[in-house]
């Protein structure tokens, strides 16, 4: 059976034609606020390039934040290169340029994770020069913002070190505080737990804690079994105290 062919429209029934309608409606609005149509879209426009642009410059301020930190760690191991081969002239100048760039990017975006590891990083040159309150002052705006456990561990180990090295009665009672957090935020087993106990061994022999020192000595062994050239010193000096 032959289809039969589509009736051809009127110009009456086009004008009803409810789709046409709509679009002469549209049409008319268009033509009456256009003004207002053209303005929100114009806003919507802007609001996303203003989106689009602050994207991008997180974007690069995180990626500059990652570029300051690499490069100021690696002139700081050039640092640590150069005096270990007794070239302390170099190594006073890497050190210093590696503190330039850290707390420079550390300035620069305080938000960044990136910059957080610069300002450790400027800490602990901070605590090899012994500006000791200048690297607690640092630290303590580092962990004041809450850092994830990557940033917030070796702030606080750095922390204690200060407070251990400054060394009054209240800051020795402090590090221990601190190194005890330390422990309570890492897994058992791991390097910085070793070195937190050492840290406490060593703040209990100042306060002449011998007992607890050497139980807190004998914990880091069990982590860290190579001892290097401070456990042996510690182990040889407890052996020779009677307590």
């Amino acid at each position: 059976m032959a289809h039969r062919t589509r009736k051809k429209l009127t110009k009456k029934e086009i004008e009803r034609d409810p789709i046409g309608d709509k679009l002469g409606a549209g049409v008319l609005f268009l033509q009456t606020h256009y003004r207002e149509v053209f303005g929100g879209l114009a806003a919507l426009v802007v609001i996303l390039l203003v989106v689009q642009y602050i994207g991008g410059k997180r974007n690069t301020a995180a990626e500059e934040s990652m570029a300051g930190f690499i490069t100021a760690s690696q002139v700081y191991s050039q640092a640590m290169t150069a005096a270990a081969a007794n070239q302390p002239q170099q190594a006073f100048q890497a050190l210093d340029a590696a503190y330039t760039m850290s707390v420079q990017t550390w300035n620069e975006n305080p938000q960044n994770d990136w910059a957080r590891k610069s300002a450790v990083l400027a800490a602990k040159i901070d605590i090899i020069r012994g500006n000791y309150d200048v690297a607690l002052s640092t630290l303590s705006a580092v962990l004041a913002a809450n850092p994830d456990k990557s940033i917030k561990v070796p702030a606080l180990l750095h922390m204690a070190i200060v407070l251990e090295n400054r060394g009054s009665e209240q800051d020795l009672i402090n590090a221990i505080s601190v190194y005890q957090e330390i422990l309570g935020i890492t897994d058992d087993g791991t390097a910085v737990g070793a070195e937190a106990h050492f840290g406490i061994s060593r703040v209990y022999f100042v306060q002449q804690r011998y007992g607890e020192s050497e139980e807190a000595l004998s914990r880091a062994l069990e982590f860290a079994p190579d001892t290097t050239a401070f456990e042996v010193y510690q182990i040889a000096r407890l052996a020779e105290i009677s307590y």
